[in-house]
């Protein structure tokens, strides 16, 4: 088993004991500007993005963010700094380093986010569900979901066997307390049914719940949490 990718986005030449002691355990790739970042994130395909935060433009770390944001292995992102405030302007991050902090501390900050992986993953069958990468394994193949869709098929699986009322999806997807207009979710419903039905008028999975008390997937047992990253590589893969 080959040992996790790492991108490092950081000055070199000021963390040369950082980069020694990660090339010890990992693949390493040390960059320090916004094109061999985005070129490293697209062919390396990192599990983990360290950037130094002090390091680099706030300009070119929302860029990194976005791409990593974007791409379909979704790296976890580990941010180092300087004082103990989160960076204001960014808000796509798994964990954050304050500086001083010794090499084992970063290290455990990374195995720990890297260790963690499995847990983003649900299974009941015939459903799989990679809740980081937001793709479904299903019994027609394998699906990239949008970010509503992916939370929507979490909180149904999560509840498998048991109603979840438009009122608490919207809520939870949509941050929706007061609007009515059910409309959006209705559609990504009929969305999830043309991925995972036979039929999608006439679904034997994901139902309506009686008296239109919201939705459910009629899967008998619990899911269980824990399994192999999902990934879809090719964008013609994807569902609007």
């Amino acid at each position: 088993m080959s040992p996790p990718h790492i991108l490092a986005v950081i000055d070199a030449a000021s963390d040369k004991n950082a980069c020694a002691g990660l090339e010890k355990h990992y693949e390493l790739k040390c960059v320090s500007t916004l094109r061999p970042a985005l070129r490293c994130l697209k062919h390396f395909e990192p599990d983990l993005l360290l950037i130094d935060v002090d390091a680099s433009t706030r300009g070119n770390v929302k860029r990194v963010l976005q791409a990593a944001k974007a791409h379909y292995r979704r790296p976890f992102v580990l941010l180092i700094k300087s004082g103990r405030a989160s960076p204001r302007e960014i808000t796509y991050y798994d964990h954050l380093l304050s500086r001083p902090f010794v090499f084992r501390k970063l290290k455990s900050a990374i195995d720990k986010l890297l260790r963690s992986r499995p847990g983003y993953v649900l299974s009941l069958a015939p459903l799989t569900l990679d809740r980081r990468t937001q793709v479904l394994q299903h019994s027609g193949g394998v699906t990239q979901l949008t970010p509503k869709m992916a939370q929507i098929m979490a909180m149904l699986l999560l509840q498998a066997g048991k109603p979840v009322s438009a009122r608490t999806l919207l809520t939870e997807v949509w941050q929706r307390e007061k609007d009515d207009n059910a409309r959006p979710l209705h559609v990504h419903i009929h969305w999830l049914r043309k991925i995972i039905e036979e039929d999608a008028k006439r679904p034997k999975l994901l139902k309506t719940a009686p008296k239109n008390n919201g939705y459910l997937l009629d899967i008998p047992g619990k899911p269980t949490i824990g399994g192999e990253p999902l990934y879809v590589m090719r964008k013609t893969s994807n569902v609007r």
